[in-house]
């Protein structure tokens, strides 16, 4: 989908408003989960997938208004991470799950992210492929569902994600690795 220029100037700023409207609604994603105390909450579970949706919008928008900045490859990976957080978090809190799932995926996600940062500083700007969104959308539907239902597919679901989430961080590794002997940079202590 392409759009005229005169158009693609004038809503060039709706991608990267998408990105902080997810961050700005965390809070109350937040309080949701507080109010209604578990084992799911229906309002945070229905908001939690509002704000998620807002990630593929974005994406899709930046791409058609010719609207890909700095900002929004470094924000949007971000605030998606903060709202995966949030919600595992509040899978905890609210009692719907153990800990040991969520916490897999929470590692694996503040691993990538100073991974990236180390990455960039390094000049390698890696960026998110198929297999790494394909991992984020399981992650953010399993969340949702177990957010809304304690149903025993959705924990099935949950665990498919987390083990696709180390799968997906397994191939950043070797991404990040085959970057940096490319660069000259040695990998080895």
């Amino acid at each position: 989908m392409r759009v005229s220029p005169q158009t693609a100037r004038r809503f060039h700023w709706v991608p990267n408003a998408l990105t902080v409207g997810r961050l700005l609604a965390l809070p109350l994603i937040i309080w949701m989960l507080a109010y209604d105390g578990g084992p799911t909450s229906a309002m945070a579970a229905w908001t939690f997938a509002a704000v998620a949706v807002t990630d593929f919008i974005d994406g899709r928008l930046a791409r058609a208004l010719d609207a890909e900045t700095t900002f929004g490859r470094i924000a949007d990976p971000f605030a998606d991470r903060l709202l995966v957080a949030v919600g595992l978090i509040g899978l905890i809190a609210i009692g719907r799950m153990g800990p040991v799932g969520p916490l897999i995926i929470l590692i694996r996600d503040a691993t990538l992210m100073i991974g990236v940062v180390m990455m960039r500083n390094s000049g390698i700007d890696l960026r998110v492929d198929l297999f790494g969104k394909v991992s984020s959308f399981l992650v953010m539907t399993a969340v949702g569902l177990a957010l809304l239902s304690t149903a025993a597919w959705i924990d099935v679901l949950f665990w498919v994600a987390v083990v696709l989430s180390i799968a997906s961080f397994i191939h950043y590794v070797r991404t990040a690795l085959v970057a940096l002997r490319g660069r000259g940079i040695s990998t080895q202590s």
